[in-house]
């Protein structure tokens, strides 16, 4: 799920979920088009706080994708 969907879907606001994760809301609106990556530490707390719907292969376009 990417973080634009999981943030939709969940009917909050880029600002409630930047408070969340302790970035700015202008980092998660790069995050959500894809003009930016999340550090690890980022990551983990974008993991965490979407209880693992948002994963690092999620930002790169590979779930379900097989090597």
């Amino acid at each position: 799920m990417t973080l634009e969907e999981y943030i939709a879907q969940q009917g909050i606001t880029d600002s409630a979920f930047a408070e969340a994760i302790s970035v700015y809301p202008s980092t998660v609106m790069r995050l959500k088009r894809g003009d930016q990556l999340p550090s690890r530490a980022v990551m983990v707390r974008i993991f965490f706080a979407t209880k693992g719907k948002v994963r690092p292969d999620d930002f790169y376009g590979l779930r379900g994708v097989k090597a």
